[in-house]
């Protein structure tokens, strides 16, 4: 155990290094930009250098030719390094608090660059409030997560710019279909997420029905099979005509939604399909989604409240509180999403035995995580132990004894001198805060 320490060790330290190295990198070009000399007026010559833009509105102004010093040094072509230095300037200027994270070291370069592109068509005053919306979840939120509310938060902050890019993507689509000379074609195209949801859903109901038929290829091969025979109905169907596709809206509001000084009030739902993520789209945009669609909206649930059954299996009721509240799994860093989870027990679930009856209320939410099959495995066999000290929050210890704490999908690593009992404050990483909860109901997140 004393070499697996060892090595964990080596591999922080060297991942720490490398964030340090890309972290040295960004800084270094923007002091390219700081010291790059200005250009030289030459009078009617049309191989003067010119003085362009750095980034978006508010990265500032620098030569045009600054490239090409920043590629040769990075055997980069100019294109790339231009993207380089937008994106630094971009990140300098409207994002100082992902910038400063960046020095931190509490979030990789890439990442960073990734904030700055997606969001280098607002304005300055946007990007910031994305910025500052965002500050909070460097080091302690996985990348995935941080890009599904980034695209959420681009929306409220732009609501006209997203349709304007709606508007856009609906001009551009397209159709392929591609013959391969052997029996087979290639599909491939761009079509209105509205339409796709419904082909979807039909082809998720043709699937089911040849599962119940004794079909027993994989579910892709299946799916295919069922968009064949959409494309060619035979004449002897006589099915009924299916009931529509049915759209659960789960009604919930956050604190930061009452947030409408930057935004207008611009409201955004988060759309939910089994095929994958929506993602997020104005409130506005949902009846066309939500078109051809069965609606059933779910009942009010209280997220503070902790009910339990005396049974081991989950019933719906506190599935749906106990997923609502966690998006995710509890295990450190996990992208794992909790619709598709396993509900574990905390404690591990104790049945009853001959003269020693089930304690009751084990089933609770205070008891539950939602966890991936392989970390549910990890956890099982003993090699991550788990507490649960307070309603969602989770504690994980490795076999190096290490320790993580998960609070609504943040990390935070716990200090190895933590006194047991004591919350962590894990410094620039931030603080984990077990009482955040959702107040108010609002039209929130669909699920199709």
């Amino acid at each position: 155990m004393t070499r697996f320490r060892q090595a964990s060790d080596r591999l922080v330290d060297a991942d720490t290094a490398v964030r340090r190295a890309e972290a040295d990198r960004l800084a270094a070009v923007a002091a390219m930009i700081d010291s790059y000399p200005a250009p030289t007026p030459m009078v009617d010559s049309p191989a003067a250098e010119k003085v362009v833009s750095a980034g978006a509105e508010g990265a500032g102004a620098v030569g045009e030719f600054v490239a090409l010093e920043v590629g040769a040094l990075l055997h980069l072509s100019e294109p790339a390094a231009w993207s380089l230095v937008h994106d630094v300037a971009n990140l300098r200027a409207r994002h100082p608090h992902l910038w400063a994270a960046v020095a931190d070291l509490r979030v990789e370069a890439w990442q960073a660059r990734k904030v700055a592109l997606a969001a280098q068509d607002l304005s300055a005053e946007a990007a910031r409030w994305v910025d500052k919306k965002l500050e909070s979840v460097w080091g302690v939120v996985p990348w995935p997560r941080i890009r599904r509310r980034l695209a959420g938060l681009i929306v409220r902050a732009d609501a006209d710019l997203a349709r304007r890019k709606a508007e856009i993507a609906r001009r551009d689509r397209f159709l392929s279909i591609r013959h391969l000379g052997d029996g087979t074609s290639a599909i491939g195209g761009l079509i209105d997420t509205g339409a796709a949801l419904r082909l979807q859903a039909e082809i998720s109901r043709i699937t089911t029905r040849l599962r119940k038929d004794g079909a027993q290829e994989p579910l892709p091969i299946l799916a295919a099979r069922a968009l064949e025979e959409i494309a060619t109905p035979t004449d002897d169907d006589t099915t009924a005509t299916p009931p529509l596709p049915l759209a659960d809206v789960v009604v919930h509001i956050a604190a930061e939604a009452l947030d409408t000084a930057a935004t207008d009030g611009t409201q955004v739902a988060r759309v939910l399909a089994r095929g994958g993520d929506v993602g997020p789209v104005l409130l506005d945009q949902l009846a066309h989604l939500l078109g051809h669609h069965r609606i059933r909206v779910l009942p009010v649930t209280d997220l503070a409240g902790d009910p339990s059954v005396d049974a081991y299996e989950i019933p719906d009721r506190i599935r749906r509180q106990l997923i609502i509240r966690e998006d995710g799994s509890v295990f450190p860093f996990s992208t794992s999403r909790s619709r598709t989870a396993d509900l574990d027990h905390t404690i591990p679930y104790r049945r009853s035995t001959p003269g020693s009856p089930a304690p009751p209320g084990q089933t609770r939410i205070s008891n539950l995580g939602p966890l991936s099959r392989k970390e549910h495995r990890a956890k099982t066999a003993g090699i991550w132990n788990l507490s649960q000290p307070e309603p969602g929050v989770y504690e994980w210890t490795n076999r190096t004894g290490r320790r993580w704490q998960v609070t609504r999908g943040r990390t935070v690593r716990i200090p190895e001198s933590r006194i047991p009992g004591l919350s962590a404050t894990p410094g620039k990483q931030g603080r984990a805060r077990p009482n955040e909860r959702i107040d108010l109901v609002y039209s929130q997140a669909v699920v199709i």
